[in-house]
């Protein structure tokens, strides 16, 4: 089985191409970066095709700190994703089975089809149309102006259309796919994994203050808000948030004055080596998010020995179980989270407990061997029903190409 994968960025992608190498299937990964950017991934240089033209103008301006007006940043990101699906259209090698991710594989993964490959959509996130009603929703919520669909918007539901199967990292990722219309046949579950010579507990440091812990990019989606108001509500005298990862500018312009106490500390981006130690040394991982896949730092956090705390709609029920490794909660409810805060904050024995679970738990997962055997194994399952059904190559009409 030969396998060509193909993403505007890294994401889990590359850890998905390492397992696949490893079990010989992998014939090609397609990126938008460089291969300088690329080269710490562990794969060898002719397995990785490139085609950075505009994906590292969008990062370098992300690590310098300019925020790009919307217009411009959608713009760039539509480019990226086309001009890479036009490139791997192009050049891609023969395979049996193409993964496009998120918007990335809607012309090479027709092309693939018609040259009798399967074409497989790789959704990090719920269904795109259902995920921003979703979000205009939140925005009503708290008062702030819903900046309308992304532009890669009807690029992604044609991809779902066009697919031979959809692979989702929860099943809170393919309940929302359901409940947009498709059948369950075209989904597959395969939770991410986590790389654990990475994330590991640090060594026990006694602290008198309790340490809540987010991780990623500060914004609506993630459920800034309600992050800032469970951690307000929270009776602890020695309490501190860490914010580990950049901040959207709207929510800097509604929250940056509640932002800027002496008991919220904003690190900005952070390498994995540092948040290792962030994670090891924090009592809980707070994802308030109103829509994820499946969040990464989810498994990292555990991994290191951090319960977590997290909304229904991050993925959480896939790799955890509420009470043992953590706490699931509803979005929207920022009391909910407060509370499971204070339990942790006010028992620190059920906190250890949570935290040794937290790491046995990651550790019986497999990490993301576990996951590419998984991810094969769905690939194998499409590629059987394809034979049993005896279908021929699709011929589907061409808007797509």
């Amino acid at each position: 089985m030969k396998i060509v994968l193909s993403t505007c960025g890294r994401f889990h992608m590359f850890a998905l191409a390492r397992e696949l190498e490893r079990r010989r299937f992998l014939e090609k990964i397609y990126s938008g970066f460089t291969w300088g950017a690329l080269a710490r991934e562990r794969l060898p240089r002719e397995r990785v095709g490139v085609f950075p033209l505009v994906r590292p103008f969008i990062m370098a301006s992300g690590r310098l700190g300019v925020s790009l007006p919307r217009p411009l940043s959608e713009a760039l990101h539509l480019v990226s994703l086309t001009t890479l699906d036009a490139y791997v259209r192009a050049v891609a090698p023969e395979c049996d089975i193409f993964v496009g991710h998120e918007g990335a594989g809607l012309w090479s993964g027709a092309a693939a089809q018609r040259r009798g490959a399967l074409y497989v959509c790789d959704r990090g996130c719920s269904h795109m149309g259902w995920k921003e009603r979703l979000l205009e929703e939140e925005y009503d919520r708290i008062g702030l102006k819903y900046p309308g669909r992304p532009w890669s918007y009807q690029r992604e539901l044609d991809e779902y259309e066009r697919a031979d199967l959809i692979v989702t990292p929860s099943d809170f990722a393919k309940s929302s796919f359901v409940a947009s219309g498709f059948s369950a046949e075209k989904l597959a579950v395969v939770p991410y994994g986590v790389d654990l010579t990475t994330f590991s507990p640090v060594e026990e440091k006694r602290k008198k203050t309790f340490e809540a812990l987010f991780v990623g990019a500060l914004s609506v989606r993630k459920g800034a808000h309600d992050l800032l108001a469970a951690f307000e509500s929270l009776d602890v005298a020695d309490k501190r948030l860490t914010i580990a990862g950049s901040i959207s500018s709207e929510i800097a312009a509604a929250l940056g004055q509640r932002l800027q106490t002496a008991n919220i500390r904003l690190l900005g981006t952070v390498s994995q080596t540092a948040l290792k130690e962030i994670m090891g040394r924090s009592d809980a991982l707070v994802l308030p998010s109103v829509e994820e896949g499946l969040a990464l730092v989810q498994a990292e956090a555990m991994a290191c020995g951090c319960p977590v705390v997290a909304t229904t709609n991050t993925g959480a029920s896939n790799i955890f179980t509420d009470g043992e490794e953590g706490f699931i909660v509803p979005i929207r409810s920022p009391q909910a989270i407060a509370e499971k805060l204070q339990l942790l904050a006010e028992n620190r024995d059920l906190q250890h407990a949570m935290s040794q679970a937290a790491v046995e738990k990651m550790r019986s997962l497999g990490g993301w061997a576990s996951y590419g055997a998984a991810m094969v194994a769905a690939y194998e399952d499409l590629t059987a029903r394809r034979r049993s059904s005896r279908s021929t190559p699709s011929a589907r009409a061409s808007a797509f190409e």
